[in-house]
């Protein structure tokens, strides 16, 4: 496999220093039609996480007045399929989702298997490709089974998390590795929280304003999204990692499950209300760069 050479292939004066940066242009100059229509990816991707935000919102603020109730709604990236399930143009709006859904997910595969630095950098982050490529696509599924099921009850995420590290802790060695996968959450928490003070997540966006928004503004919500993000991450590894610390898997949380027991406590609450409100700002920086993409080599 030959090596990519870098080079700033935006303008922007950045190394392009992602797998197969060279190749996904050439194909993006080739088919400006397939582009404009793979930025819709993005699209649905902040109207997910922009939802998502929303429900995390409503836990804190419940929370906050101290009401008994902090939202029926799950917050998670399920949940907010599930929000949109409930409306009147839902079964549509959800068919769009995952279409944008599923093509984001193919940019996703196509950066794996574009030649690229063959050193432990350039698989890492063809790995990071493939998880993100499976995960948008398991919620472009679960959208298209809303549309057909309309009003189908299938487990919590939460549910589904603590089956998992039940059935880990089972086996030999399970404890650990429910240790490690938290863990590891919290590295990662501890990398996006890097993307958001360094700023590298504007190697892949081009130059230049979207509408009224300055490429300025883009890059402060995109760093307060991506602290957020580090926040969701960071609660999910924490409850994980405690379910294995206190060998109960009844700990082990979503990110719906983590938001609400984080929230019981005054400085947990404050906590979830900015997790919230940077998911949020996430989603609506997902919405506005889209335009401004490389889609190709692009974050996760």
């Amino acid at each position: 496999m030959s090596t990519t050479t870098r080079t700033d292939v935006d303008g922007s004066g950045n190394d392009a220093d992602d797998v197969g940066v060279e190749r996904a242009e050439e194909f993006a100059r080739q088919h400006p039609k397939l582009v404009a229509f793979a930025r819709v990816g993005w699209l649905a991707k902040g109207l997910v996480y922009g939802l998502t935000g929303v429900l995390a919102l409503l836990i804190g603020v419940h929370a906050a007045r101290g009401s008994s109730t902090s939202g029926d709604a799950e917050a998670s990236q399920t949940g907010a399929i599930a929000r949109i399930a409930e409306n009147s143009f839902g079964s549509a709006l959800l068919i769009e989702v995952a279409a944008g859904l599923v093509v984001y997910s193919a940019w996703r595969i196509v950066s794996v298997m574009l030649p690229g630095d063959n050193d432990v950098k350039g698989w890492l982050t063809r790995a990071g490709y493939l998880v993100s490529a499976i995960t948008y696509l398991a919620l472009a599924w679960t959208a298209i089974t809303f549309v057909r099921q309309p009003g189908k009850s299938d487990d919590s995420e939460d549910s589904k998390v603590e089956e998992f590290t039940r059935g880990l802790m089972d086996r030999s060695f399970g404890r650990v590795a429910v240790f490690i996968i938290g863990a590891l959450l919290i590295v990662i928490a501890g990398v996006f929280v890097w993307k958001a003070v360094s700023a590298s997540f504007t190697r892949q966006l081009l130059p230049g304003t979207v509408g009224p928004v300055s490429h300025r503004a883009l890059v402060i919500l995109g760093r307060i999204g991506w602290v957020g993000r580090s926040g969701m991450m960071a609660l999910i590894g924490y409850f994980l990692a405690g379910a294995a610390i206190r060998f109960d898997p009844n700990d082990a949380q979503g990110l719906d499950g983590s938001l609400r027991n984080a929230a019981s406590t005054g400085a947990g609450t404050l906590l979830v209300i900015a997790v919230g409100a940077g998911l949020l700002v996430y989603g609506v920086f997902c919405a506005l760069s889209a335009p401004k993409r490389r889609l190709v080599g692009a974050d996760s």
